[in-house]
């Protein structure tokens, strides 16, 4: 008979191979009730006129983290959390370096953050706030809200800075006359030992306007969060999963977003 460490060291290693398997599509009778399936039995492409904006950011206190032990090759924590991440996206088919928005894709990868098997203490929860191409900084205080307790002041500052830099992607994609940029934040932070990894995402709806270029409608948009620790021990206890998985260093993570090459956007609508 297995002791109850053995026990659960199977279980863990089960839950993490079921996780990385990642989630497929509906089936096709699914999809057609959904209206998500063409007459040749297809998926319908319906995105034509969305788009996705992808920034991280990093940051932290100097608090100390626990010792590596088995994991000493990633260098960091913040790395081999980046390279679970990086397995996050890989199991959801989630490409954060593309902007070409994928509905199934975007459901599954915050389906697979969720239920990370390497998170504990995973809390969501939104805010919705009216926005306009005059104003933008409703969008910004509700980040700041749903995030500054959570992250140190460096961080909160890189989060904002991130973000415009998806605006600023997001004014540059040329597209449809209309579209809707969906933005996808990630973030990492070490906060009292505490490392911490968390998700942001909204939709804005935006339209071409001749001589102005992209501009955001007037809208309400739902800022939603999720956020949850990196469990050491379980990283630790499944030390040769994560070695055989592809590294990805921290940096790595940070400029493999799609708006990372971009500048931050300097619209004085950040300001009002």
């Amino acid at each position: 008979m297995s002791t109850l460490i053995q026990e659960q060291l199977r279980r863990e290693a089960l839950e993490i191979a079921i996780w990385a398997e990642g989630r497929q599509a509906p089936p096709p009778e699914v999809l057609a009730k959904l209206e998500l399936l063409g007459p040749d039995g297809r998926e319908l492409d319906d995105d034509s006129n969305q788009e996705t904006g992808v920034g991280n950011a990093c940051g932290g206190d100097d608090s100390g983290l626990p010792s590596l032990g088995p994991l000493a090759s990633f260098g960091s924590w913040q790395s081999v959390a980046a390279t679970i991440l990086r397995k996050t996206e890989d199991s959801a088919g989630f490409d954060q370096s593309s902007t070409v928005f994928d509905l199934i894709r975007w459901i599954i990868f915050e389906l697979q953050f969720e239920t990370m098997p390497f998170l504990t203490s995973i809390t969501g929860d939104s805010r919705s706030v009216s926005i306009s191409s005059l104003s933008l900084s409703p969008a910004i205080s509700a980040v700041t809200e749903l995030v500054g307790g959570l992250v140190t002041a460096d961080t909160l500052t890189g989060v904002i800075n991130s973000i415009k830099k998806i605006g600023q992607l997001a004014v540059q994609n040329n597209g449809q006359q209309e579209k809707d940029s969906n933005v996808q934040q990630g973030v990492l932070t070490v906060v009292n030992g505490d490392l911490r990894l968390g998700l942001l995402r909204t939709t804005v709806q935006m339209e071409y306007k001749t001589g102005k270029g992209y501009q955001q409608l007037n809208q309400q948009i739902t800022v939603s969060r999720l956020f949850g620790s990196l469990d050491y021990g379980m990283c630790i206890r499944n030390a040769e999963t994560l070695l055989e998985w592809d590294g990805q260093d921290v940096n790595g993570w940070v400029n493999g977003a799609s708006s990372s090459p971009y500048p931050p956007n300097t619209s004085p609508a950040w300001g009002s």
